[in-house]
């Protein structure tokens, strides 16, 4: 026999009644969880533990899943943090209306019978992300889902081609190389000036740079981790240094460049582009500069 409670942390701390029970615990073990205040009613039919991911409680209390960006969130993706909104999903013939002040609601999720999760399906929360959120932050997150594996290109086509013919741009501009949100974003933003851009880019001597455009112009997307941290302070420079011995140019952008400042950012890489800085000089090929990366 499983306990509540050892049950609902193996659901991930938010479960419904008959979810429960078909992992093992009694409808006894629920009603002694609920009287020592180890397991807490969300609505009825639904619990957590004390500690569950707040949003998911959230929106289970709505009477949905949770959806969107917000389950982007919970499930490691990549998202800004300009949202503090709950994306919540119910079917389209759900009786249970929320009250929409309190979240954005999505009426395009399955039925309960169909999907016990209180956490949309990847494949659904990009289908949201995508009829929701502006486009630069729904690719940043589709990338993060192909970086970390969690939805497959294939997967992907199908969402896109299920959807209106206007979003089937999103297959050219996504990139799944792309390893942080900042450099989704730098890269969907600069690929608006029609440059050529690389992700992840290995140069010689150095390791890999997350952008380059043209030949030899490169773009670092710093987080905030990198305030705190001296050590990749003094890994960072280390690596611009190689690269200018080597004839790259190199942009380091801070997270704070990026979303805040980003036209600052744009005027600089035009200026570079327009003095064509970005690319091998006939001098920079005569010293044999021109074949760092590949």
């Amino acid at each position: 026999m499983t306990s509540a409670i050892e049950a609902i942390h193996r659901l991930g701390g938010v479960a419904r009644t008959a979810t429960l029970l078909r992992a093992g615990a009694t409808e006894g073990s629920i009603r002694s969880a609920v009287r020592s205040g180890r397991l807490l009613r969300i609505r009825k039919g639904w619990f957590c533990e004390a500690d569950a991911a707040p949003a998911v409680v959230g929106a289970v209390g709505l009477g949905g899943r949770l959806a969107c960006i917000s389950a982007a969130l919970h499930l490691g993706l990549w998202t800004p943090e300009s949202d503090p909104a709950v994306h919540v999903a119910l079917p389209r013939h759900a009786g249970h209306r929320p009250d929409e002040t309190n979240g954005v609601v999505h009426w395009q999720s399955s039925a309960w019978r169909a999907r016990d999760s209180p956490v949309e399906s990847i494949t659904a929360v990009i289908r949201q992300v995508l009829l929701c959120c502006e486009r630069e932050v729904a690719i940043t997150i589709i990338d993060s889902a192909l970086n970390s594996r969690r939805v497959t290109l294939s997967a992907l086509r199908r969402i896109v081609h299920g959807l209106p013919k206007r979003f089937g741009s999103v297959l050219g501009q996504i990139d799944g190389k792309s390893e942080s949100g900042l450099e989704s974003l730098c890269r969907v933003r600069l690929a608006r000036l029609g440059l050529r851009i690389r992700s992840q880019v290995r140069i010689a001597g150095v390791g890999r740079v997350d952008l380059v455009i043209g030949d030899r112009l490169v773009i670092e997307a710093d987080g905030r981790e990198h305030h705190d941290s001296p050590d990749a302070f003094r890994r960072d420079r280390a690596r611009d240094l190689a690269l200018t011995r080597l004839g790259y140019v190199v942009i380091r952008l801070s997270y704070q460049q990026i979303v805040d400042e980003w036209q600052r950012v744009e005027l600089t890489v035009a200026g570079l582009v327009a003095r064509r800085e970005h690319e091998w000089s006939s001098a920079h090929r005569r010293a044999g500069l021109a074949a760092n990366d590949g």
